[in-house]
């Protein structure tokens, strides 16, 4: 794998990708498909025989919507069940969702209207949607399932978690239940999305798998385990317009022979396979199918086919390019490239490397990242007024809170290899001052010795209320630092998404807010929200250990390059004493030119930025130990 800047460039399976997500950064929420008026049959001969029946089973269809399916009310005897169950309709008709919400919850407790609990339980499910109740919308449609196909509303409810993955920042939860009725045939229309997103997270799970070296669990019918999936690490947009009307939820409720949930792998290597399988199955006409190449490049990449990788990511390239490609997806084409600049630095073809991190336009938010790798490229061919050109715009005014420690260890470096030992040095001291408190921060937090959940607390709080002075600012730069971890920020975002549905629910209107509904609802998010933040614990620590060690060795490696400079500076004089080499020529002139492109001109830099210039800066060694280049 890749690694960036700790001596190697890592293409990291995960990107982070970001395609986000579970990859990349922070995760861009997507949108639902629009338009569910489908034909859940599939069948042409089935379609010309509802066409002829459409006009009498018009009726029928529109009672379905509002929750009652082919079991229509029984309007020769009269109720209260059956009133009240109309009177909710109403509500939901009229918009009022947590009204109706309430109104179906006392039918689904009333043993009498036993009749109207599958559409009762539908539509409580259905109006926390509407009121943006997502987690807990999630939850109901979630138990739904778990009474398996056999209900009326189940696949209605498995294509309503569509839209919900798009609404929540975290798939996982949703993709997990998706997963346990991956054999089902889902409407064409939503086909290659389905395929795609299973391909994902099938593949997470894999990872998943690999880190803990432990089986998955197998699929159960009847219990739902709620569990941290692999984040999402892709980074790209999921895709689809926002949901229209929901009308035709429901038409048809033939239930198919399948009687239990789908038998999942057991080990990372089965579901490698299975997601391999999936992306085969994404349509090429389809907006999936660029983002199924991309997740096709990362396995192949994973199993060392290289070459094959490559020839995955050029094609998800020119699928998307701006003017002449299918489709239009301006951030995964840029992972693309960094995938393939990754793999051509870990092959140590540098120059290709460079190509492809040229594409990564300075827009883009990972036009810092692109500028820090390729200082390595420029590093590794020798190119040192390059690599030191964008680490000058790394270390200006306008990215300075943003955390590249790396790039003064490279700056350190190439001054040394240039025998300037006393500018090394001087790196040197730069980097202890702007580090070390971090590091020492870090090594306070760690020796509390408190649990796991409370390293998060910690962070959470540093969210909530910014702390100011100069340890508020260490306090941020260690929760940035914490939030770099994909995982991490995606519970993080879901923790921070029930909260705000929690106040939600108590904003609401008494008949809402203190009832038995909304009780119920405000203990299954907090009982989320606990999980979730234990989980959030152990990535915390894990992660601040991880960045104590990663500056542990940093620091270590710069007090090596400080040994190295002050033995080097100690040889010159020893040599100079005994007479073996004058000290003016230990320095020999660079041949350098003033001369550019005809698309730029020379300008002397004497310390100021523009932001027009950023990444354009070629620092120019004028002299050094190497003779003239």
């Amino acid at each position: 794998m890749l690694t960036s800047g700790r001596s190697v460039i890592v293409v990291v399976a995960a990107f982070m990708l970001a395609f986000g997500g579970f990859p990349g950064a922070a995760v861009t929420a997507a949108r639902a498909q629009d338009g569910l008026d489908f034909d859940l049959s599939g069948d042409t001969e089935k379609k010309k025989k509802k066409k002829k029946r459409k006009k009498g089973k018009k009726k029928a269809a529109e009672a379905d919507d509002l929750g009652l399916g082919f079991e229509a009310l029984d309007v020769s005897v009269k109720s209260p069940e059956k009133e009240a169950m109309g009177k909710a309709l109403d509500l939901i008709k009229d918009e009022k969702y947590a009204d109706a919400a309430v109104a179906f919850h006392d039918i689904y407790n009333n043993p009498r209207a036993r009749q109207y609990f599958q559409s009762a339980e539908y539509q409580i499910a259905k109006a926390l949607y509407r009121m943006r109740m997502y987690h807990s919308a999630l939850e109901k449609f979630g138990k739904i399932l778990d009474k398996g196909i056999e209900h009326k509303y189940f696949r209605t409810s498995l294509e309503w978690l569509f839209f919900i993955s798009h609404k929540i920042t975290d798939q996982s939860e949703v993709l997990k239940d998706i997963a346990r009725y991956s054999d089902i045939e889902f409407p064409k229309k939503y086909r290659d999305e389905f395929l795609f997103l299973l391909a994902k997270y099938f593949y997470f799970q894999a990872l998943a798998i690999e880190k803990s070296s432990a089986p998955a669990p197998t699929a159960k019918k009847k219990k739902r385990k709620k569990k941290a999936a692999p984040a999402e690490e892709f980074g790209f947009d999921l895709g689809g317009d926002e949901e229209q009307k929901e009308e035709g939820f429901g038409l048809d409720l033939e239930v198919e022979n399948k009687t239990a949930p789908t038998a999942l792998p057991t080990d990372a290597v089965g579901y490698l396979s299975k997601s391999k399988a999936l992306i085969l199955q994404v349509s090429e006409k389809s907006k999936f199918h660029p983002r199924a190449k991309y997740l096709e490049g990362i396995i192949l990449y994973k199993h060392g086919n290289f070459q094959e990788a490559v020839e995955s990511f050029k094609e998800v390239v020119v699928i998307l390019h701006p003017k002449k490609g299918k489709f239009r997806d301006d951030r995964l084409r840029e992972k693309a490239f960094f995938q393939l600049a990754r793999i051509h630095y870990e092959h140590k073809q540098f120059k290709f490397a460079l190509f492809y991190y040229d594409r990564i336009v300075p827009d883009s938010e990972g036009w810092l990242e692109s500028l820090f790798e390729s200082s390595w490229s420029w590093f590794r061919l020798g190119k040192y007024e390059k690599s030191l050109g964008n680490l000058i715009t790394l270390d200006s005014p306008f990215f300075r809170e943003e955390y590249f420690p790396e790039g003064l260890v490279l700056k350190a470096v190439t001054y040394y290899e240039n025998c300037r030992y006393p500018e090394s040095n001087q790196i040197v001291a730069e980097f202890k001052k702007r580090y070390a408190p971090l590091h020492q921060e870090l090594e306070r937090l760690l020796a509390k010795g408190q649990s796991p959940e409370g390293y998060y607390k910690q962070l959470l709080a540093i969210q909530k209320a910014p702390p100011r002075g100069k340890s508020g600012k260490l306090l941020r730069r260690i929760l940035k630092v914490a939030l770099a971890d994909k995982d991490l920020k995606l519970i993080n975002a879901s923790v921070l998404e029930i909260e705000k549905e929690t106040q939600r629910i108590r904003r609401k209107s008494s008949t809402f807010s203190q009832g038995k509904l909304s009780a119920q609802l405000v203990d299954g998010l907090q009982k989320r929200k606990s999980e979730l933040m234990k989980a959030a614990g152990r990535l915390t620590k894990l992660r601040l250990e991880a960045e104590r060690d990663f500056l542990s060795e940093l620091m270590s490696q710069v007090l090596r390059i400080k040994l190295e400079n002050d033995q080097a500076e100690l040889d010159v004089l020893r040599k100079v004493q005994a007479g073996e080499m004058d000290l003016g020529p230990t320095l020999l002139p660079y041949d350098w030119t003033a001369a550019t492109d005809d698309e730029k001109i020379y300008w002397p830099y004497q310390g100021e930025y523009w932001r027009d210039e950023l990444g354009t800066y070629e620092y120019t060694l004028t002299w050094g130990c190497r003779k003239s280049r």
